[in-house]
This record gives C-alpha cells, structure tokens and sequence, in this order.
C-alpha cells in the first residue's frame, strides 16, 4: 500500500526580475569591429567580467555578425603581437569571524 506525506525538499528556482538594461543599435561594420575586440578577452567565464563580454559576443553571434574568422574581417587588422585584455576573477570576500567596530 502508497503511504504519503508533506514534506520539504531543496529545489533550485530561476526568478525573473527587471533589471537597468541598455539597448544599442550599430552597424554590421561597428559589429565586426566589437566581435573583433571580444574575441580578444580572455578571463573565467564565470568569474570574472568574461562572462558578460561572452554574452555580448555571443549576441553578436546569433545575429550572424560575420565570423571573426573570416576573410577580411576586421580582427585580421589587429596587431598580432598583442595578447589581447585578461579579466582577474572577482574578489572573492573573506570570512568573517569575530566582531568589527
């Protein structure tokens, strides 16, 4: 025989809020060009700024912005012997033990 009864479980739940946006309108060409530059950074993707350049980029992408591996494109111009900008991971906060006045 089914026995039932009320319990609790921990469940991980997505909440939807408004947040401050920007929204931007460029051109192919201003797109290249950004594409261009975010391939550029490098820094964990979920850590550091990284992740939000990511995002971007991959907007980029899926509004096929041409690949910045292609021909022609604008991140052939960049000075190759530049390594490009590396975000440093947040701060991670340190524990707190005691009182502070």
């Amino acid at each position: 025989m089914a026995e039932a009864k009320r319990t609790t479980i921990d469940q991980e739940v997505k909440k939807v809020e408004k947040v401050p946006a920007i929204s931007l309108t460029i051109t192919i060409e201003e797109a290249e060009a950004l594409t261009a530059v975010l391939v550029k950074v490098a820094g964990s993707m979920t850590n550091s700024p990284r992740k939000h350049t990511q995002a971007v980029l991959t907007s980029l992408e899926k509004a096929h912005v041409r690949d910045w591996e292609a021909q022609g494109h604008p991140f052939s111009l960049l000075e190759r012997r530049n390594g490009g900008v590396t975000f440093n991971d947040y701060a991670t906060p340190k524990p707190f033990y005691g009182l502070t006045f």
